[in-house]
Parts: C-alpha cells; sequence; structure tokens
C-alpha cells in the first residue's frame, strides 16, 4: 500500500496484478452517495474518512437487524459492500468493524455490545491493528508483552499513561467499554483545503503544468462551494519524481492571497489566462 508502481512490478507480473488510474472525484461521489444512505437509517453521522462513518445507534432495540439491512440497501442503492462494527466505544467499533471485515461468519456486521463476545474476540485483534496505535507505540507495547487487544485493555491505566501519555490511556478506557473519544455529529469548521495528485506521465512543458493547476484549482473551488466557504489564500506547490534520482530535483511553491475572500473558479481562472497570454 502507497509503494510507487515501478518499484512493484515484479509482483506486478508476478501475480498478474491489474492496475486502473486512480479517480478522486468518483470516489467523493461513492462516499456521498453511502453517507446519503446512512442518513436514512440515523440522524447523526460522524465522517470520518472518505470510507468511513461513524454512526449513533443510540436507542434502537435490534441493532443487528438495523444494520443488515442499512448494509444491503447501500448495496441495492450504491452498489459497494460496506461493514459495520458496533460497541459501545469508538475504538471498540473499529475492532469490531475490523473483525467484521476479515471473518465472512460475521456476514459484514459485528454486534459487540455484549461484554462477553468482546471477551472472546479482542484475544485476536493485534495490537498494532487499534485504532491510534502506531508504530513506535506499538513495539513499546509489545517490548513489554503486550501483543493483543485484550492484553492492552488489562493494561494498567497509569502504565498506559507513563509509556503513551494520555492518548495511550484513553485508548486502554475505550477498550474496557469506557467512551472516551466524542461523537462529533457537526463537522468541525475547516482551516484549510487541498487538492493534491501525483502525475501519471512527466509535464514537462508550461502548458501541461498550467493545465494540471487549473484542474486541481477548480476541484478546490467546487470543495470549497459544497462546504460553504471561502479561502483567502492559495498555494501551488509542485516538485519532481523523488523516485528518480537520476534527474534533476526540485520542489517549489507560491502564495497568494486572495482579496477578497473567493472560491470563485472562471473569474480568476480567466484573468490568469489572460494575463499569461499577454
Amino acid at each position: 500500500m502507497g509503494d510507487p508502481l515501478h518499484l512493484i512490478r515484479d509482483k506486478v507480473a508476478a501475480h498478474g496484478i491489474r492496475v486502473f488510474s486512480s479517480n478522486y472525484t468518483l470516489y467523493g461521489d461513492i462516499s456521498r452517495r453511502v453517507v446519503a444512505v446512512y442518513e436514512d437509517y440515523t440522524p447523526n453521522i460522524e465522517i470520518y474518512s472518505i470510507d468511513e462513518c461513524f454512526l449513533d445507534f443510540g436507542g434502537l432495540k435490534d441493532r443487528d437487524a438495523h444494520a443488515r439491512a442499512m448494509r444491503r440497501d447501500v448495496l441495492r442503492r450504491v452498489g459497494v459492500p460496506v461493514r459495520v462494527g458496533i460497541a459501545p466505544t469508538k475504538t471498540l467499533a473499529k475492532c469490531a468493524n475490523d473483525i467484521a471485515k476479515k471473518n465472512p461468519i460475521f456476514a459484514g456486521v459485528l454486534d459487540m455490545m455484549d461484554p462477553g463476545l468482546a471477551d472472546w474476540l479482542l484475544p485476536f485483534v493485534p495490537v498494532g491493528d487499534i485504532w491510534g496505535i502506531g508504530r513506535r507505540t506499538e513495539a513499546k507495547l509489545r517490548g513489554v508483552g503486550i501483543g493483543t487487544a485484550a492484553e492492552l485493555r488489562a493494561m494498567p491505566l497509569r502504565h498506559a499513561r507513563a509509556m503513551g501519555t494520555v492518548v495511550l490511556e484513553r485508548t486502554v478506557m475505550e477498550l474496557q467499554g469506557e467512551p472516551c473519544i466524542a461523537f462529533d455529529d457537526v463537522e468541525p469548521p475547516r482551516k484549510g483545503m487541498a487538492v493534491t495528485r501525483s502525475a501519471g506521465v512527466p509535464m514537462t512543458d508550461f502548458d501541461t503544468v498550467f493545465q494540471a493547476i487549473t484542474a486541481h484549482a477548480t476541484r478546490a473551488a467546487e470543495k470549497l462551494r459544497k462546504h460553504g466557504l471561502v479561502a483567502g489564500t492559495m498555494t501551488v506547490f509542485f516538485q519532481t519524481n523523488r523516485h528518480r534520482p537520476d534527474r534533476p530535483q526540485y520542489a517549489g511553491s507560491r502564495t497568494t492571497r486572495l482579496a477578497p475572500m473567493s472560491s470563485d473558479t472562471l473569474g480568476r481562472y480567466l484573468m490568469r489566462r489572460a494575463d499569461h497570454q499577454v
């Protein structure tokens, strides 16, 4: 995951891997359509990433049936499979979701509200797979004999704080079933927005670079308008392919202030293009 394609071409050839170009506009559209289905099943949704959401199922009598109906509806209306993990805390819900994804016996939905079920399953969850546990923290935990979610759950809170500050202490409490990470159904105000891409082929002339920057600026303006925002500063940055050390390397950026602040695309694009032609 995340490896440059040219570094794994031997694996691509050996395993017959099919390679497709990314389409982030399509991904975003699918994500919005999936969330639209979720909204029919609960009014409280926190969008965590393009492919993950936290949903509030509080007050439901049959959470499992509700989740399975929602999962079927997403598949019917959008055409993509989703997994649902249900638990009293966000960290446990992430664990449940990961277990449901990897184990077909749960058919895509795992309700881990029952503490007994958590006792049974958490010993099978590697500590490095727990939400918020990075590589350095994982190495520290394994160094003291903690290798599973169940073992981390049993860690004394004072030891957790000493090893990983309040963040690890909070993770341990969440594994114990005590909510420490608030459910935020109102998206916090954005302080910045970026559109970045890696070029599929080298860009060696001004017009090609200009077209790419224009496309990215257009997409950024669309995102601003979607969230009802305007920008006061715009930064354009680019760099050469760092995986080609045989070629000259360069990285640069330019920043300009927008006065008045704007989310407009067309007017500013035409102005910059006209200036270039002059």
